[in-house]
């Protein structure tokens, strides 16, 4: 039988107990973590009055119109380099607000859990901005809490829709340039279908690698999705449909492949924007889906091998409610396997840094100091919103604990004992955050400062693992 113990609640399925929370957490454990769920889609007021993703969308095409029409003008006026230097200013405050919020916000959680939760799916609908498209620069957070935040509530379908229709997405992963060869604009241009999201659809986002589709099956997909698209203007300056909002999604028919298609052995007559949709939701529905998922929420949540078993429970209990998120994410915290102290995570640099400002509370969380965070994020090649491929960030210790890894974590510690270490007794703090173990308690005492007692409680594996 398992011991619920409160700090692998706090430390395995949030991001670090906070000095006051443990009276609240071990009355019961995983009753505190299931109580979370019902508030996974609740939006934080930090995150409030921000404009959404289709105005920031809008904003920065807008910008990136205005920069290109300078550059083919040539010389540029007085006035031209004041508007240029204004839009730079406003790209980059309006990307930093949002990290150091998004940041903000993991560190102050009431509801950890759920934040980890909203963290582990939009890292499996991960997206990028750091790819040079203009439309993405600054909505990356509207992103993150329009598809994902918002769906947290719901069943897995709705949340691969919320993805798939997002401006976001289907400008990152190329839809916007896919065209339906025999379509009235692909035959007007002489242009085809762009296969990059339906190939990560099905190899990323639902069946998995080896989930059993086929090269047809990415095609017919593609085919089907051409159409789906951003309502932005064109190079003439106008909008596909001026009467719905700039930067918002458009289904766009006159890029559409006419005809049926067969995805997996199934056909999909041509009904226009339905007919992605019914695939998506037959995709969100299929036995490999729910094996993928499963197997992605235990590797995040219990360890990088997890057993085959909780894996098997888990993709069951996708099947059987129809990839209902709550009752999944509730399964995950019923498992045994998840709360086995044999069974650990590595920190990644974002767990790391947030447990680390959440053991430490009363740190003002100003702009700077949130700037500081992030710029640490940056450093460990974890800036939000930049992972290196539509695969997200990697799950897997040794991504993690790599040599330059390890020194950039010492040099993160060092930094912060040495900013804040007279600050904190560690002594206090090690009996509030972590379980019990005497030899981390003993070293700790005999520290010859509150700096060094710091450092040793940051730097120690029992800090440093989720378990």
């Amino acid at each position: 039988m398992a011991i619920y113990s409160p700090f692998t609640a706090a430390n395995k399925f949030g991001f670090g107990i906070q000095p006051g929370e443990l009276a609240d957490i071990e009355k019961d454990p995983r009753g505190w973590l299931i109580a979370q769920l019902p508030l996974a889609n609740r939006l934080p007021p930090r995150f409030s009055g921000m404009n959404n993703a289709a105005q920031l969308i809008e904003l920065a095409d807008n910008d990136y119109r205005q920069r290109v029409s300078f550059q083919q003008d040539g010389q540029l006026t007085t006035e031209d380099q004041l508007q240029l230097r204004t839009a730079q200013r406003r790209a980059t405050s309006l990307q930093r607000d949002q990290t150091n919020q998004r940041l903000a916000v993991a560190i102050e959680s009431d509801t950890p859990f759920t934040e980890r939760l909203v963290r582990f799916w939009s890292n499996h609908f991960s997206v990028s901005l750091a790819n040079n498209k203009p439309s993405l620069l600054y909505a990356g957070l509207a992103y993150e809490n329009e598809a994902i935040r918002a769906n947290m509530n719901g069943r897995f379908e709705d949340m691969l829709l919320g993805v798939a229709m997002h401006p976001v997405m289907l400008t990152y992963l190329d839809n916007t340039a896919s065209f339906g060869p025999n379509s009235p604009a692909g035959r007007q241009r002489n242009r085809g279908i762009n296969e990059n999201y339906a190939r990560e659809m099905l190899e990323l986002h639902t069946l998995g690698v080896d989930g059993g589709y086929s090269q047809d099956d990415v095609i017919a997909l593609a085919r089907m999705l051409t159409g789906w698209n951003v309502n932005l203007p064109a190079q003439n300056g106008s909008r596909p449909d001026p009467q719905s909002p700039a930067g918002s999604f458009f289904y766009y028919a006159l890029l559409h492949e006419p005809g049926a298609q067969q995805l997996l052995g199934k056909t999909y007559a041509d009904t226009g924007l339905q007919q992605a949709t019914s695939a998506i939701r037959d995709l969100a529905r299929h036995p490999s889906t729910a094996t993928f998922v499963a197997s992605k929420l235990a590797r995040h949540f219990i360890a990088d091998q997890p057993p085959a078993a909780a894996i098997t429970k888990l993709a069951q209990v996708f099947r059987d409610t129809n990839g209902d998120l709550p009752r999944v994410h509730q399964a995950l915290v019923e498992l045994d396997d998840a709360w086995d102290p044999a069974m650990s995570k590595l920190k990644s640099a974002e767990d790391f840094v947030v447990s680390t400002a959440r053991a430490l509370p009363g740190i003002p969380l100003s702009d700077d100091v949130l700037g500081i965070l992030n710029d640490t994020l940056g450093s460990f090649n974890q800036r939000p919103f930049t992972a290196p491929s539509p695969a997200g960030w990697p799950e897997q210790a040794e991504h993690w604990g790599g040599p330059d890894a390890l020194m950039k974590r010492v040099e993160f510690i060092n930094m912060v004992a040495g900013a804040v270490g007279p600050d904190f007794d560690a002594r206090e703090i090690v009996a509030l955050i972590l379980p019990e173990n005497a030899a981390l308690q003993l070293a700790i005492r005999r520290a010859e400062s509150k700096t060094q007692a710091l450092a040793l409680l940051l730097a120690s594996p029992q800090f440093q693992w989720r378990a």
